[in-house]
């Protein structure tokens, strides 16, 4: 386990990237291993503060769904506060 990639040690995991918004990380899974429920993709992108998952079957709208994670309720207020 790094500092950088606390999570790197996980079963399907991915890769990483730490959440501006909400202080956490943004991780990328293979959605089977990890033991989460693969019906909406083979890919999941979980909200690790805020315990969000986002599935997708494609590893671009994954990277996608990292790097502005809107899928997370919290973390969208967090980007967009005003709306």
């Amino acid at each position: 386990m790094s500092r950088r990639k606390p999570h790197n040690h996980h079963a399907g995991y991915i890769c990483e990237l730490r959440n501006p918004w909400s202080g956490g990380h943004t991780i990328i899974y293979h959605a089977a291993e990890q033991g989460i429920d693969s019906t909406g993709g083979r890919y999941a992108v979980v909200c690790n503060t805020h315990g969000a998952i986002y599935n997708t079957t494609s590893m671009p709208k994954a990277r996608s769904a990292m790097k502005a994670p809107d899928f997370c309720e919290q973390c969208a207020q967090l980007m967009h506060p005003e709306e």
